[in-house]
């Protein structure tokens, strides 16, 4: 299951692909229309731009939009931008790493799983 910063961000994604390309959008405009709380959203925004996945400018006509010399957006790639757990390689069962050399009981089972998730969320274009 994603994380509730991907599911934001997702939401929000999908908003400005159906809005004006050009326009920039304010947060308060894009929680409104997603129904999702404007200071969450705020910084889950925040790092959609610095992973470059959105363009952001202040002002009177401020706000975000997509980057437009970008050619997809995968799943992945916004679930790396807002850290979700799902993309990073921590145990299921424990606060570290586990690898087919340092195994946890559940690896072996979730591995396969997790590999198709993960081509899945590569895959998929928002």
């Amino acid at each position: 299951m994603l994380s509730q910063q991907s599911k934001y961000a997702l939401r929000a994604l999908q908003y400005l692909q159906k809005a004006d390309s050009d326009s920039f959008l304010r947060v308060e405009e894009i929680a409104a229309a997603t129904d999702l709380p404007a200071p969450y959203l705020a910084k889950v925004l925040k790092s959609l731009v610095q992973k470059g996945l959105l363009s952001s400018r202040r002002g009177k006509n401020g706000g975000v939009a997509l980057v437009t010399d970008r050619k997809r957006v995968t799943f992945y790639e916004v679930c790396q931008a807002v850290d979700d757990p799902i993309v990073k390689s921590e145990c299921v069962l424990h606060k570290r790493l586990c690898s087919a050399s340092r195994p946890c009981a559940f690896h072996e089972r979730w591995s396969a799983t997790k590999k198709k998730l993960l081509q899945y969320l590569e895959a998929e274009e928002i």
